[in-house]
């Protein structure tokens, strides 16, 4: 009998555990929590900056803040990429891009920049 009741024990015990652990660490992040990370990204990450440079594409787009949307972009092909571009700087180069993967190559290539990878977001 004694040993039903420390296993009882041992059962709420570890279930008491896993709900605080849960609440702490939480599933669900407050609205509070969630500035805090998107303040700190900002913080960590520069401003975009325009490049000048030429642009002869047949790709409908249009940039809204800093990044290249293609406009005929299908609602289920859509996606943000991180295309990495190369120039002299130390950190690399980047192009925020959304829409389909190889317009966004396209788009990056007609502006004269020589592509290295391309990253979903």
């Amino acid at each position: 009998m004694k040993e039903k009741i420390y296993v009882t024990k041992s059962v709420l015990v570890m279930l008491v555990i896993a709900v605080v652990f849960a609440g702490t660490t939480g599933c669900a992040k407050s609205a509070h929590y969630i500035k805090q990370i998107d303040d700190f990204v900002d913080k960590g990450y520069p401003k975009a900056e325009r490049i000048s440079g030429k642009l002869v594409s047949d790709i409908k787009h249009e940039v809204v803040d800093g990044t290249a949307i293609i406009e005929d972009r299908a609602k289920h092909s859509s996606s943000r990429w991180w295309v990495d571009v190369r120039c002299d700087h130390w950190a690399s180069c980047f192009m925020r891009c959304d829409g389909p993967k190889q317009q966004c190559r396209k788009l990056a290539e007609d502006s004269n920049f020589t592509v290295n990878s391309i990253s979903p977001f």
